[in-house]
């Protein structure tokens, strides 16, 4: 089937032709940045947790932290310098508690040809935990009939009482974590898993959103809570609202009034099944979204340690209860709290030609790993979890990357920071061949990419609630999976920009997105540049059961190109823009409430934010106009709208309506709107094409999902073949086993009955759980 020839056109011919990021080598600049280090240095350096006695760093004779291996390079290096090669600190087995964070700096820098290693001895063998060690010795079962009285049913005969280190009784807040043996555990709430349902909203409460240029919010305290109140469909237990009376510690997570917008409050009160928030809120508490409740769940609520693995710090009796896992061994099991007051595991600073690789870095607190400027720093081959927070920041330099690695149980993966927006100098940065899963974020930002010319390649992310988000310009995105994430939020994307004007030139290609289920509501969807963002080219992508479409944008100068959508409700969806003069001028007239209405800087206030970053009409002028000659257009134009986009040459199949032009406004309300707009509302500076419908049996195995094409099929139209073949994990030196891609099949088994679009906590619970390694948990 051939959809209607319909188009809108204004490009001349020659701007249709198949675009300069369609061809393969497109990615050799940055594949050529990389640094790819020496792996056979000359000179070893040993190091061994369990040396007895402060060694000379030999094989026989280890040190024993890393510390005075980092101190004896320093002297060879003043002394006769790097040897030929360079030098590896080899790790022994064994784990190495990192109280304080190891320093590095530009004097422990090696060189391109005589590289700094840092290694296991052997891959997955050595633990690098930077948590707070916590003594099993004194460990016993409660039995005093008052604390018994406190416990869950279920609980009274499984709970230990443990004694903690001085720090706790200062340092536990909501960021703090257990972890036991490598197993990352969970604080006690209510419910388990999931949510429980907001019933009545008696008052909104004060919110924050939307104050004016020096307002202030209501102030509250303890013992004065002024924030909403509410009721729960699901009772609230006896024993937790007299728990509340006795700790007044409890918070509220969950979508209190956004399903795009998780949330942790202090709860104020607790009386007669009434919950009230003791702040003010953001948005406030409110039911807008008729096909989802409002969800929220009470956290640090002892009442409610019901099953193995959860924890509870009582800080007014300064008690430590634990469920364990598995049985304790005072003389074996590892319980380590992790802080986030822990500043990192590792930060180096003005750092070159150093390497970490084939670790286990564990219970981390605001960072494992940091990189502050420098250069050619990479991260290889190594395992983040068990973290308060992220697992590696890179901030500033170039050509710092991480490859090969796990990230899983952290509250984000990594972050990278680096180039100059207003000189358009690239740093490239790269994030290649990674494992990403089970993080605890949720919406934007378990990876972040903020900076010009990085590159992010062949990575695996999967179930969990968040994912990718970029403020960038020049950066190459392809050969990345994604998969079962974003199940219980609305308006979400996988790989997010937006409410920006600079962002030109963000590829997303040959990437593979499916199995993505929205619980109703707002729409979840592959890729999105939002807010009218601008520059995002969407080429050569597979979308398998992607939500509610494929991708999303509303801005000038972005495409959706040369892509297949299949088993979803739209292709792409955008919203009606500003085109006639009329509702141009009036979107300007609308920038003037910046400042005014709302602080500068403030989301929607596009121009000032683009001055701040690139000077007065920056963006018209020297390198910018050079590279990006038609950003200086659009703005001219028509910034409001779809300007200059392009919408081309795509294949379908079981696509409801390709294309869906979204006639309601961005809000709560508007999203839940069925108005819809028409063809003619686009921009007539663009070309819009539906797309062509493509069968099944156009593919090698739908139950594998593999969608390479079978041998003789041939595209019409001009379209070029997909490398779908090389999408996902790769084997290299740093992932040195086999990947194994069964379990595309599983997924596809798993989920084949399964549906979006419609809440149902039984079903999206389930999700919770679906992950690759059955020790880890999805907080």
């Amino acid at each position: 089937m051939v959809f209607a020839n319909l188009s809108i056109q204004s490009f001349a011919q020659d701007e249709l032709q198949p675009p300069p990021y369609s061809e393969l080598g497109y990615h050799d600049r940055f594949l050529e940045s990389q640094w790819k280090p020496s792996s056979d240095p000359d000179r070893a350096i040993f190091v061994s947790s369990s040396a007895a006695h402060d060694g000379v760093g030999t094989r026989d004779s280890p040190f024993s932290n890393l510390t005075q291996a980092r101190d004896s390079i320093r002297r060879l290096q003043a002394e006769s310098g790097l040897p030929a090669g360079g030098i590896e600190v080899v790790l022994l087995p064994g784990v190495y508690h990192l109280p304080e964070t190891f320093h590095l700096s530009q004097q422990d820098s090696g060189t391109e040809d005589a590289p700094i290693i840092y290694r296991a001895e052997v891959p997955g063998s050595v633990r690098l935990s930077a948590g707070t060690p916590i003594e099993l010795q004194d460990t016993q079962r409660v039995e005093h009939p008052a604390l018994l009285g406190r416990l869950h049913p279920n609980a009274q005969d499984k709970v230990v009482m443990v004694r903690v280190p001085d720090e706790w009784l200062s340092g536990v807040d909501h960021s703090t974590r257990l972890a036991f043996d490598g197993q990352l555990l969970r604080r006690a709430q209510w419910p388990n898993l999931g949510y429980c349902h907001i019933d009545q909203i008696i008052d909104k409460g004060p919110t924050t959103r939307w104050l004016k240029p020096g307002e202030k919010p209501p102030t509250a305290s303890p013992g004065n809570p002024i924030g909403a109140k509410f009721t729960t469909v699901e009772p609230l237990s006896p024993l937790l609202q007299s728990e509340f009376r006795r700790t007044q510690r409890m918070q509220v997570e969950g979508y209190l009034h956004n399903d795009w917008y998780f949330q942790r409050e202090p709860v104020g009160a607790i009386q007669d099944g009434v919950i009230q928030l003791q702040q003010a809120t953001r948005y406030g508490v409110a039911d807008k979204i008729k096909s989802i409740p409002r969800r929220i769940r009470l956290v640090n609520v002892l009442a409610e340690l019901d099953e193995p693995g959860e924890w509870y710090f009582d800080t007014t009796d300064q008690i430590l209860y634990l469920w364990p896992p598995t049985q304790i061994d005072p003389q074996k099991t590892r319980l380590s709290m992790l802080s986030p007051s822990h500043q990192g595991t590792i930060a180096m600073e003005n750092v070159s030609f150093c390497v970490f690789r084939d670790l286990i870095f564990e219970d981390s607190g605001r960072c494992a790993v940091s990189i502050e400027d420098g250069a050619n720093v990479l991260i290889a081959g190594c395992v983040f979890r068990n973290g308060t927070h992220r697992g590696v920041d890179i901030n500033g330099g170039s050509r710092h990357g991480i490859t090969g690695c796990e990230f899983h149980d952290l509250e984000s993966a990594f972050s990278m920071r680096g180039g100059d927006f207003r000189t358009l100098e690239r740093c490239y940065h790269f994030a290649t061949n990674n494992e990403v899963h089970s993080c605890r974020r949720r919406g934007y930002g378990v990876m972040g990419m903020n900076g010009v010319g990085m590159y992010f390649a062949h990575n695996l992310i999967h179930d969990m609630n968040g994912a990718l988000s970029f403020n960038a310009v020049d950066t190459l995105m392809e050969f990345n999976e994604f998969y079962n994430i974003g199940y219980e939020m609305g308006d979400f994307n996988v790989a997010y920009c937006g409410a920006k004007w600079h962002t030109m030139n963000n590829v997303l290609r040959f990437n593979f997105v499916h199995h993505l289920f929205e619980p109703g509501g707002h729409p979840v969807i592959g890729f999105r540049n939002d807010d009218g963002g601008m520059g995002l080219q969407i080429y050569g992508n597979v979308f398998y059961r992607s939500g509610r479409g494929a991708a999303q944008f509303h801005g000038p100068l972005n495409s959706f190109r040369n892509n297949i959508t299949m088993k979803t409700h739209h292709m792409w969806w955008t919203n009606k823009g500003a085109i006639t003069e009329e509702e141009v001028q009036a979107e300007w007239k609308g920038l003037e409430r910046f400042g005014r209405d709302l602080p500068h800087g403030d989301k929607g206030d596009n121009l000032y934010l683009m001055e701040q970053m690139l000077g007065e009409n920056g963006w018209s002028i020297g390198v910018w106009k050079k590279e990006f000659p038609m950003l200086s257009t659009a703005i001219q134009t028509n910034p409001f709208a779809q300007t200059f986009s392009v919408v081309a040459n795509n294949y379908v199949h079981r696509v409801r309506v390709p294309f869906h032009i979204h006639g309601g406004s961005g809000t709560v309300e508007g999203m839940e709107s069925k108005e819809t707009g028409k063809i003619v509302d686009l921009p007539s500076e663009g070309h819009f094409e539906l797309p062509e419908e493509i069968s099944m049996e156009a593919f090698e195995d739908l139950a594998q999902l593999d969608f390479r094409f079978r041998e003789g099929f041939q595209t019409t139209n001009g379209f070029q073949p997909i490398p779908f073949e090389r999408i996902g994990l790769v084997r290299d030196k740093f992932r040195a086993t086999p990947v194994d891609r069964s379990y595309r099949a599983d997924v596809y088994k798993r989920y084949v009955n399964e549906r979006g679009g419609h809440y149902d906590p039984e079903v999206i619970n389930a999700r919770y759980r679906v992950l690759s390694n059955e020790s880890d948990r999805q907080e």
